[in-house]
């Protein structure tokens, strides 16, 4: 006859069971917890990409595109010619003013001391070569032939040298300012900003002979192109520079 088993008590039981139940609620509560972390952390990396996809299409906008740099070279190039073609014309004009001031030198009437005198067309004051104005002891209007040149005749082409002498030096720093740009853009990556900035300033310094040239050869439809362009421009947020600091694509930030 085969000896017995010791049956267990009731609590035995009742606690092997609770115990159970403890075991398998902990273990739901881990994997729900887990789970939990799990679709966090996936929704965090979602997060990241976009924030990093956003990001990253701003610094691209911000930059200006190959063809917006193209663009603006031809444009350059455009604006060079125009002004060599102003600086060669504005070199003809000095010699020609030149020579009708040389001319009328020569024919002008000459004081003994050597001075170069003009009459007034009226007839009643004289002038010399440098503006000053002489008295009737020094020399008569009289004596003066009325087919020597006039002294307006004269000033008139003393004020045309002097203003085709600025407008030279307008042209020439106006063409050193575009060499300034066109460093710039072979310089690298230039921002869009900065590249409107490069636009506005050579189209606000541009002198009037060049401007005249840009004028004539530029069509409506480019204006009207290019106002439809800048009003289809991204608008990008006014904080772009900390954004772009606190996602590591800008330099370290400052103090």
């Amino acid at each position: 006859m085969m000896p017995a088993t010791p049956r267990r008590s009731w609590k035995e039981d009742f606690e092997r069971a609770s115990d159970i139940r403890d075991e398998i609620y902990r273990r739901e509560q881990l994997a729900r917890f887990e789970a939990r972390e799990r679709e966090r952390q996936k929704n965090e990396e979602r997060e990241n990409d976009l924030r990093d996809m956003e990001m990253f299409a701003l610094v691209q906008m911000a930059f200006a595109s190959p063809e917006q740099v193209a663009d603006f070279k031809l444009q350059l190039d455009d604006y060079d010619a125009k002004t060599v073609e102003a600086l060669i014309e504005n070199v003809d004009a000095l010699k020609m003013v030149q020579q009708r001031l040389d001319d009328m030198l020569d024919q002008a009437y000459t004081l003994p001391d050597g001075r170069k005198v003009f009459k007034t067309k009226d007839g009643q004051r004289v002038f010399d070569e440098h503006g000053q104005e002489l008295s009737v002891e020094v020399v008569d209007p009289k004596q003066i032939d009325d087919r020597k040149p006039a002294w307006e005749t004269f000033m008139a082409d003393v004020e045309e040298r002097k203003r085709l002498q600025i407008e030279r030096g307008e042209l020439l720093e106006y063409q050193d300012k575009l060499d300034t740009a066109r460093a710039r853009l072979d310089n690298g990556e230039i921002t869009t900003k900065e590249l409107d900035a490069l636009k506005g300033d050579l189209e606000k310094s541009m002198p009037d002979a060049v401007r005249a040239k840009v004028g004539n050869d530029r069509p409506e439809a480019e204006n009207t192109n290019s106002q439809k362009l800048e009003s289809n421009a991204p608008v990008l947020p006014n904080n772009m520079d900390a954004l772009m600091r606190q996602t590591g694509f800008g330099g370290p930030s400052g103090p």
